[in-house]
């Protein structure tokens, strides 16, 4: 992207409105390293882009919601390893080309998981840039307040953006994507999200006490502890395993 072009985009004062190329995209995300920028007050460290061209501010999380995507990250990646799955287990700071509809979408789910098979034969422009050929995971997970307002108009569309999100960017036609999980720890609610055997994308409700998630044939062998989730959030302390027992559970 030329100085010239950078010069024409005003940092402090971005017009959401307006059309970005890819390139202005790139240069925008890459200037918040250093800059600050704040939409009714709310610090912004990321945007996705949609296909329209358009700029989605991506609000700093709070610190319970990054504890919550930290530790998901931490559980999916320890089963990564431990079941030798070579996969690329990634957070919100890892962004994907969805290229829905036609368009250049890309988005950053807080986590992700992309296979061995897909991953170890991406190559070096797909792996550092996004101007290579389309890829996605299999695996998206958002962590979300889905009630973010006391206005139940507002409520509603707050759950409904992120439902459509699912239904029609992660699971668009094309996509690698085979499962996802909406989990809403504030308000203590999640969502299981798959494609039936016609390839349509259904939803269903989980109840928030009833274990852990099971990852099924796409990720086989490994359940999210969801009592680890609810811990983080109350601020109480795992029960302190006896010395003879292992700190990691190790794959049989």
């Amino acid at each position: 992207m030329s100085s010239k072009a950078q010069q024409k985009i005003d940092l402090n004062d971005l017009d959401l409105n307006r059309i970005y190329t890819f390139e202005e995209f790139e240069y925008i995300n890459d200037q918040l390293k250093y800059h600050t920028f704040e939409i009714n007050g709310q610090p912004v460290n990321l945007f996705e882009l949609d296909k329209n061209g358009k700029l989605i501010p991506m609000p700093q999380a709070t610190i319970n919601m990054e504890a919550v995507v930290s530790e998901i990250v931490r559980q999916l990646g320890n089963w990564n390893i431990q079941t030798d799955q070579g996969g690329a287990v990634t957070s919100s700071q890892g962004g994907f080309n969805f290229h829905v509809r036609g368009g250049r979408t890309i988005r950053a789910p807080d986590v992700s998981f992309t296979s061995k098979n897909v991953y170890r034969h991406l190559t070096q422009q797909q792996l550092w840039t996004f101007k290579g050929e389309p890829f996605t995971p299999m695996v998206v997970i958002e962590v979300s307040d889905t009630i973010k307002d006391s206005d139940t108009n507002k409520k509603k569309k707050a759950f409904d953006d992120l439902d459509e999100k699912f239904k029609f960017e992660y699971f668009a036609v094309g996509t690698s994507v085979q499962i996802g999980w909406l989990i809403d720890p504030k308000n203590e609610r999640m969502w299981i999200y798959k494609r039936n055997e016609k390839g349509e994308v259904f939803r269903r409700e989980r109840a928030w006490g009833g274990g852990g998630i099971d990852g099924g044939d796409i990720l086989p062998g490994f359940t999210l502890d969801v009592e680890m989730i609810k811990d983080i959030i109350s601020q109480k302390s795992p029960p302190t395993k006896s010395k003879g027992e292992s700190q990691i559970n190790c794959p049989k």
